[in-house]
């Protein structure tokens, strides 16, 4: 079956291409068309679809049409949460902290939700001018609450960065920021009433996490292991230090200090391995997904996690229903969930690189697996191993590769040696992490897994510390466009469709040869 037939096959995914087009529409057309304007236009496609019924190819165009405008109606539509009249005074207000505190030069970085105040409800990114006397700054914690007196803004992208800040804020759910000096603040106990039942229980969420992260502290962690754990098992890399963090990003290892699908399948595989002694499958399967939600809410609802969490979820349910567990089918669904549900999770860093590797795995994998005969590769485990670890590593860095080049300007070369070290270390690690949480009540047991766990978190950093040393770790310096983007992956669709057309015209080719020499 050919690159078209796979993609045929799967009609959902062309309806998450078409809505993704009208999201970046919508986002683009925003000043000039109104979300009203995108709705009624977007009923009149489905109407339209509903009416070409006998016509397969007009039903079809109406219904990607559908799509097109329900995704313009989509981003118009969230845009409203983001839209704030500025502030021409300081003004007062209420708000808790949502998130861990970061020194950035002579302020403080972090996001609040507002709980009291013309904002309410909103989370603003604020920045906090350091008072180096008192040092008031350096208590603050994730929940707490705070009376201050500042501006609100609009978030503004820097003119001469490629970067668009502006966006990546709406993508974290971020409304305004604003600079508050340090005589303008103070801790105060604030009321959350004023906050919805699901702001209050992803505070409760994040919560949540900084006792598991007390809990690791009081276990005998400290220093930089306790900071990559916290950043593998939980999400919290506030304590990685820049080092640690730039040995990660230039090793091409930077991936697994950032929770998802990968962290989530380790996690799964070790719930599926406790829930193995349960006959009946689909409670079986209720008991994961219950464990892996619980996952999720105890790492604070972290965009990345849901997100992931969402494609297990589907993978289960398939599974559950006789389907593919794994398929662009599937993808497609999950992309199409988080979409509806934010779309502005499409302009998201992570959701690009994540639904991408993901996508170009399930479209080339098997091809490409398959250059090594499976007879052989079943006689031979540790090759297996070796050779699948290999191919998804590199389809993976490939379909990635355009969009780490225009989001980071560089490109890991050792990328394949890192994966052969730094997955087996990953799992390893959040296996003792698990295990060291489940031993809390026999000290002595957990006291030599910590022991365990520190020494192998210490050597993957030395490891990939020099890794990153080594001469060429990375191609800096890659600056290309959007449409540089858009012209890489065509060509690399291109050559893998030619490649496909050249295996299937060979054999035809070399017949009349095989004939005449009979003869």
């Amino acid at each position: 079956m050919n690159l078209a037939d796979r993609l045929q096959l799967h009609p959902l995914l062309r309806a998450v291409v078409f809505l993704g087009l009208g999201i970046i529409t919508g986002d683009h057309l925003l000043a000039d068309v109104s979300a009203t304007v995108w709705l009624w236009a977007a009923l009149s496609a489905l109407v339209l679809a509903c009416l070409a019924g006998r016509s397969a190819v007009l039903q079809g165009g109406a219904i990607l049409l559908a799509a097109f405008l329900l995704g313009s109606f989509l981003i118009s539509n969230a845009e409203e949460r983001y839209r704030i009249v500025p502030d021409r005074e300081p003004v007062a207000y209420e708000a808790v902290v949502v998130s861990q505190p970061v020194e950035k030069g002579k302020t403080i970085r972090f996001d609040m939700l507002v709980t009291e105040g013309r904002l309410c409800g909103r989370k603003v990114r604020a920045s906090v001018l350091k008072d180096t006397v008192g040092r008031r700054y350096s208590r603050l914690r994730i929940g707490e609450g705070i009376t201050a007196c500042s501006r609100m803004e609009r978030p503004s992208s820097s003119g001469t960065s490629r970067f668009d800040y502006a966006a990546y804020l709406k993508t974290q759910g971020v409304a305004a920021q604003t600079f508050i000096p340090y005589d303008r603040w103070r801790r105060a106990s604030v009321s959350l009433e004023r906050l919805s039942v699901w702001q209050r229980f992803k505070l409760a969420a994040l919560d949540w996490r900084m006792q598991f992260v007390g809990r690791y502290r009081s276990s005998g962690f400290d220093g930089q292991a306790l900071a990559v754990v916290a950043a593998m098992t939980l999400g919290d890399k506030s304590a990685v230090s820049k080092g640690v963090m730039a040995a990660y990003r230039e090793s091409g290892a930077a991936h697994v200090l950032a929770l998802s699908g990968l962290h989530l399948s380790i996690i799964y595989l070790i719930f599926v391995t406790l829930s193995v002694p349960l006959r009946f499958r689909i409670l079986r399967e209720v008991l994961l997904l219950t464990a892996i939600w619980a996952y999720v809410v105890m790492v604070g609802l972290m965009p990345s996690v849901v997100r992931a969490a969402t494609m297990v979820t589907v993978y289960s349910l398939a599974g559950l229903a006789g389907r593919p567990r794994m398929s662009l089918g599937t993808l497609a669904f999950t992309a199409l969930v988080m979409l509806v549900a934010e779309p502005f999770s499409l302009f998201d860093v992570g959701f690009q690189l994540s639904f991408m590797a993901v996508f170009f795995i399930l479209l080339f994998h098997g091809g490409v697996s398959r250059l090594v005969p499976v007879k052989f590769q079943q006689q031979h485990r540790i090759f297996r191993y070796v050779w699948q670890l290999t191919v998804i590593s590199f389809i993976a860095q490939l379909g990635t590769a355009p969009l780490a080049a225009y989001y980071f300007g560089r490109l890991p070369v050792y990328f394949l040696i890192t994966n052969f070290v730094v997955i087996p270390a990953a799992s390893v690690i959040l296996y003792l992490s698990v295990a060291v949480l489940a031993f809390t009540a026999l000290p002595p047991v957990q006291c030599w897994l910590v022991t365990v766990l520190v020494a192998v978190v210490d050597g993957l950093n030395r490891i990939l510390a020099h890794i990153a040393s080594w001469p060429f770790s990375g191609i800096d310096g890659i600056f290309i466009g959007k449409l540089q983007v858009v012209c890489c992956y065509f060509v690399l669709f291109a050559f893998s469709a030619a490649l496909y057309i050249l295996r299937r015209s060979a054999p035809q080719a070399i017949k009349p040869f095989k004939r005449r020499a009979r003869q």
